[in-house]
């Protein structure tokens, strides 16, 4: 291999490591508190990972054509894939999920039919996605419920709430994982509902995308999954008569009259007052 050809790599791998370290260093989405700080901590963290899937994608192209021409088919490729997956990976800046109880351990019980024979038991009842078609750069809203329950001598219990988002790579035919969001809290054995959203960027590739959710409970779990459809996004002007662009345009030279408003009162010498 030329000694450019290794040059490039080396700094190639060097700028990889230097992204995904840096990706660590991403502003915790807990402590933003303005739309304008989750804003710019999105568009940090999506040019972190684009960035690195055209790296990627330059070390590969590099390793195959051993050249810098290798390293920019590859770089193109990577960066035109990336965006999909940078979204998964900034998951926890587009999306939020919170839980509340809704029904108590007696309540649950009694609905459900559970006994402390069954010892640890996690349920999702519903969860949905709604609309379940939309636009680039539009917002769904989650909203589900689910119950863990144990016997009655366990007053609490560590439950990890999972968003998980896949996309339906045609060039795979199959759903491929993009990114993954959990959270941990502690609750008491009942009913919880969940309610949240989940921002769909405006450069994501349209197509057919899963949203599902996991509730994982003392080694045991249940998840549902749910489809969604993104469509191409469409530029929209509020009033706007899209039908109208088939119509003929006429124009005519008519008179117009233009009336100007005056704020005092001019009166003529022995007239009417005039506005």
């Amino acid at each position: 291999m030329k000694k450019d050809g290794i040059r490039f790599l080396i700094i190639a791998f060097v700028g990889v490591f230097f992204l995904y370290s840096c990706a660590s260093m991403l502003p915790n989405p807990d402590e933003i508190k303005t739309e304008e700080d989750r804003i710019r901590a999105r568009s940090q963290c999506i040019a972190m990972y684009t960035a690195g899937g055209a790296l990627g994608g330059a070390i590969i192209g590099g390793l195959i054509g051993g050249d810098w021409k290798g390293a920019g088919i590859g770089a193109a490729i990577g960066g035109g894939i990336g965006f999909a997956y940078a979204w998964g990976k900034c998951l926890s800046l587009y999306s939020t999920l919170k839980s509340t109880q809704t029904a108590g351990y007696q309540e649950t019980a009694q609905k459900t039919g559970y006994n402390q024979s069954q010892g640890d038991v996690v349920k999702i009842q519903r969860f949905n996605v709604t609309p379940a078609s939309i636009a680039q750069g539009g917002s769904v809203k989650l909203n589900g419920s689910y119950y863990v329950m144990a016997p009655p001598d366990r007053k609490e219990i560590k439950v990890t709430e999972s968003r998980i988002v896949k996309y339906f790579d045609p060039s795979k035919n199959e759903f491929v994982d993009l990114g993954q969001v959990d959270q941990e809290i502690t609750a008491a054995p009942g009913t919880r509902t969940a309610d949240g959203s989940f921002d769909i960027p405006k450069d994501v590739p349209e197509g057919r995308y899963k949203i599902a959710f996991v509730v994982n409970a003392e080694g045991k779990s249940d998840m549902v999954e749910r489809e969604l459809n993104v469509r191409k996004g469409t530029a929209f002007v509020p009033g706007f008569n899209m039908q109208a662009l088939d119509r003929p345009v006429s124009y005519s030279a008519q008179p117009v009259i233009i009336v100007e408003e005056v704020s005092m009162l001019h009166r003529t010498a022995g007239g009417p007052v005039v506005r």
